[in-house]
C-alpha cells in the first residue's frame, strides 16, 4: 500500500516493489489516491481509512474478524 503523492518515497518506488515479489502468490499493491484521502505518507491525511484497509487486510490474511 502506497499513497500516490507520497513526497517520503515515490510511489516509483511501491511499484518496483511490487513487480520485484514474483514469488509470492498472493501479491497486493494498493495505491490511495488523493480523491479518497491517505494519498501522503503513511497515510497521515486520512489516518482511520488506512487503519481500517490495514486491519481488514490482517483479518483476511491471517483470519479474524474485519473492522
Amino acid at each position: 500500500m502506497h499513497g500516490e503523492n507520497d513526497r517520503q518515497i515515490p510511489v516509483e518506488y511501491a511499484h518496483r516493489s511490487y513487480d520485484q515479489a514474483v514469488a509470492s502468490p498472493d501479491r497486493q499493491l494498493r495505491i490511495f489516491s488523493a480523491r479518497e484521502g491517505a494519498a501522503e505518507h503513511i497515510g497521515l491525511d486520512h489516518l482511520p481509512h488506512v487503519s481500517e484497509y490495514v486491519a481488514d487486510w490482517v483479518a483476511d490474511v491471517f483470519g479474524g474478524d474485519r473492522a
